[in-house]
């Protein structure tokens, strides 16, 4: 991952959104080391990029399998000036960022399971952890991120769930700094949108995306 063409392929909102870039080979979390840079006092926006996690996560504290190259982990820190009642529905947004900028880059057919699941054929391509950090009356949020790109047999064996990989739905992959930017741009640019406009403007692209859009409904009396 190369910094610098990284930055060229950002849009303005991007741009204007991340002042510091931390590109590392391998980390225990980004979202972990993206916390303690806002307990050791960093005011500024920031972006942590890295190869491996060796204690990635999800939610409710699950593992996230994170091996070396095989996928793309980054967590994205910027002031929050919204209330904490507005993560839920910034957690869908960004959800509904990753879809898009992936569906940029060819990959079709992509669901989301709430809140944070990115899916292909009810395989989880990705996921996404939130995490509000309040240090000296400021709210920061760490917009945590990963996507498999490139899984092994062995890791793909030893995960509990069906997974899939961005390599087995596009074919040809785009460079690692064409994926992060594309996801960052888009992020970036519906952040903003959200920030002025509320969800409002995201409702529909989540329900069009909802894997359980038409599923049925089965009620069970007790």
């Amino acid at each position: 991952m190369n910094e610098h063409v990284l930055r060229s392929l950002l849009n303005v909102e991007a741009e204007q959104s991340i002042s510091k870039v931390q590109i590392v080979d391998e980390i225990d979390s980004t979202n972990s080391e993206s916390l303690r840079q806002i307990q050791s006092g960093a005011t500024e926006n920031r972006l942590v990029v890295a190869s491996s996690q060796t204690a990635g996560r999800g939610r409710r504290g699950r593992q996230w399998l994170s091996p070396k190259n095989a996928g793309l982990y980054f967590s994205l820190t910027r002031s929050f000036p919204l209330e904490a009642s507005a993560l839920q529905s910034l957690s869908l947004v960004t959800a509904i960022s990753v879809v898009e900028a992936l569906h940029e880059l060819g990959a079709a057919k992509l669901t989301l399971k709430w809140p944070n699941d990115v899916l292909y054929e009810k395989r989880k391509l990705g996921g996404i952890l939130l995490e509000l950090q309040l240090k000296e009356a400021t709210r920061f949020l760490v917009f945590g991120i990963g996507v498999n790109i490139n899984l092994p047999a062995d890791s793909i064996a030893s995960i509990d769930r069906p997974v899939v990989d961005l390599q087995s739905i596009v074919g040809e992959l785009p460079t690692p700094e064409a994926l992060l930017a594309a996801l960052l741009n888009q992020l970036c640019r519906n952040l903003y949108d959200y920030e002025r406009n509320g969800f409002s403007n995201f409702s529909r692209r989540w329900n069009e995306l909802d894997c359980y859009r038409l599923s049925d409904i089965v009620i069970q009396n007790g």
